[in-house]
């Protein structure tokens, strides 16, 4: 220490020890240093959710955000009342790199990922479904893949490309459909239904939280479509952190 310092740090007068003028100004920030230690590291394993302050950042899409938003926030008010949810956007080709650079704490995404230093829990499976507006014209008539063909279709999802996985299947008919809108987000999807002849495809969960909410109507999609799994991801190093731990419970409970 003296010579990290180039300090003598503590000398004798008489039969006591005094600081030097050095190491009396190193111990009010030795002071604060041992106090953090205390509290973050020799009291770590303390955590109580119903005191904690902390604040927990979840990269996800805004469909995921509709679906578990509403319950995971009322959850938190009972249990969590001090703590703060900040939701972030998902990074679907990097979001490895969002955890392990500590921008999220959480990523939620039907995504793969072997980065070896993230963790992972399917919280679900789902499937997809279509939708329209309650007054739609194809409610009237049989609900076959030239009937859905036949009107106009809304995409959700970024970049220029107006197909997806519903155009994929539709061509092993021999079938094209028309795209008219795409929007890039899901959550505005529900507000061209109810105003337009346009149908959407979309996971079952996201349809399920929007049907009460708006004037359409669910059915099924005359093709078949793969079901998905939403995964949660977290970093390994943070497996065992109390915190951590109580709010993947918590949003693992949610499912």
């Amino acid at each position: 220490m003296r010579h990290s310092f180039n300090d003598a740090l503590v000398i004798r007068q008489g039969n006591t020890l005094v600081l030097t003028p050095r190491a009396e100004s190193l111990e009010i920030q030795l002071t604060r240093w041992l106090n953090d230690f205390e509290m973050n590291i020799l009291n770590y394993e303390e955590f109580d959710p119903a005191y904690s302050t902390r604040t927990f950042y979840i990269g996800t899409s805004d469909l995921v955000e509709q679906v578990i938003t509403p319950r995971l926030v009322s959850r938190l008010s009972k249990l969590a009342p001090n703590m703060k949810l900040i939701f972030c956007k998902l990074d679907k080709r990097s979001f490895a790199t969002q955890i392990d650079s500590n921008e999220v704490d959480f990523v939620i995404s039907v995504a793969d990922s072997t980065h070896p230093s993230l963790m992972v829990k399917t919280l679900y499976k789902d499937n997809f479904v279509s939708a329209a507006r309650i007054t739609h014209p194809i409610f009237k008539t049989q609900q076959d893949a030239k009937a859905f063909c036949h009107y106009p279709h809304i995409l959700a999802g970024t970049g220029r490309d107006n197909r997806g996985m519903v155009d994929d299947e539709l061509d092993k008919l021999g079938l094209t459909r028309e795209v008219q809108v795409k929007v890039a987000n899901f959550s505005s999807a529900p507000f061209v239904l109810e105003s337009s002849d346009c149908i959407l495809t979309a996971p079952k969960k996201f349809i399920d939280a929007m049907k009460d909410k708006f004037e359409i109507q669910p059915f099924e999609p005359p093709i078949e479509l793969p079901d998905y799994s939403m995964k949660l991801y977290w970093n390994i190093k943070n497996k065992d952190d109390e915190g951590n731990k109580w709010m993947r419970q918590q949003i693992t409970e949610l499912f």
